[in-house]
């Protein structure tokens, strides 16, 4: 049957119309999830023998090259999908699948792979087999470990390891020099290896909800961080040399015990936007007014009062709790008071949470 007649069965059984990529009249691209829909998945309320049906029918789009099947809760997958071996961007995440689906070792050679929020208890051996992948996001699972293999992935270039049952960033992590993208979070880590100086091409670092009372000096050696999130740890300090950050341009630390600002904070020339709150400043810290490109500026539930006229250069100010903030006992996630991060990643990544 050709690919188009596919997409009509596909239609009707899916009930509504979704996103497809063509060449010529080979499909080359099937998205089932949709943003502007209230529940993104497409398919995530029909029965599972729906599912499985839809499923049954992609699995005949044998030169599909992307399937985005995210946040559609299929709870499982039928091994026909083996027949894809074209693939290189997959998106299974938010689909509660207990284990990684045995056919993905079919595909030939991934570039892509999201398999986050799936009950996974483990990674298999298989996944080191793909040495071009860019991209895995892990995040929402219940992993202890990584493969050691997966250290083969040398061209990675964003990982997300957020809320799993790691006891400490896996060691094989800091030999992935690649890394543009790295998501870390709500876990018991108290310290950041002084290792994290090996990822110079980082771009990107999100740390939250964790036990951080200090950064290590080799945090501010990543000449090419460009945003980071620490907000909701116990730091107490900044590196003194956090001023050599020299392309930051976001940074979120509120919900930490912070109480001065290191005075080369102010050399942070190109830092768009900040977030001070819920912290222990007495005094509002002077370095942030030497902050030629500042632009959005969070500074409230702290010891002293920002007095916005004092900012009227800034054109951003949120010196009050907005009423649908959380509280810093309240559950970590995605904050729209942190870092704009749309810039920072294919697909799933600009959300690296869902």
């Amino acid at each position: 049957m050709a690919d188009l007649d596919l997409i009509r069965q596909l239609r009707r059984l899916v009930g509504r119309d979704f996103r497809y990529d063509l060449e010529g009249e080979t499909v080359v691209g099937l998205y089932l999830t949709d943003e502007d829909y209230v529940f993104q998945g497409l398919i995530r309320h029909h029965t599972r023998q729906e599912k499985q049906a839809i499923l049954a029918l992609i699995a005949r789009l044998e030169s599909l090259r992307t399937l985005d099947l995210r946040r559609c809760m299929v709870f499982e997958t039928p091994a026909a999908l083996g027949e894809l071996t074209a693939l290189k961007h997959l998106d299974l995440g938010s689909n509660f699948l207990g284990a990684v689906p045995d056919w993905i070792a079919a595909i030939a050679d991934l570039e892509y792979l999201n398999l986050g929020v799936n009950e996974l208890e483990s990674l298999p051996d298989f996944l080191a087999r793909f040495v071009n992948l860019r991209a895995l996001l892990v995040h929402k699972n219940r992993l202890a470990d990584l493969p050691e293999g997966l250290a083969a992935m040398t061209g990675l270039e964003y990982l997300n390891l957020y809320l799993n049952r790691f006891h400490a960033i896996p060691s094989l992590v800091w030999d992935f020099s690649a890394l543009r993208s790295l998501t870390w979070g709500v876990s018991g880590l108290r310290r950041l290896p002084e290792d994290i100086a090996r990822l110079q091409q980082l771009e990107y670092f999100s740390c939250v909800a964790n036990r951080l009372e200090t950064l290590p000096e080799s945090f501010t050696t990543l000449n090419r961080l460009r945003a980071t999130r620490l907000h909701k740890n116990h730091l107490r300090c900044l590196p003194a040399t956090i001023g050599d950050l020299s392309s930051l341009e976001q940074i979120t630390l509120y919900a930490n015990e912070l109480e001065e600002l290191p005075d080369s904070f102010a050399r942070l020339y190109g830092l768009q936007k900040l977030n001070l709150s819920w912290n222990r400043f007495a005094a509002v810290p002077p370095q942030i007014r030497r902050l030629p490109k500042l632009a959005w500026l969070a500074y409230y539930d702290n010891p002293s009062t920002l007095a916005a006229a004092d900012f009227a250069h800034v054109p951003t100010v949120i010196a009050q709790r907005p009423l649908n903030s959380r509280t810093p006992s309240q559950p970590a996630k995605d904050d729209k008071f942190g870092p704009d991060l749309r810039f920072f990643a294919p697909g799933a990544i600009d959300n690296p949470h869902a």
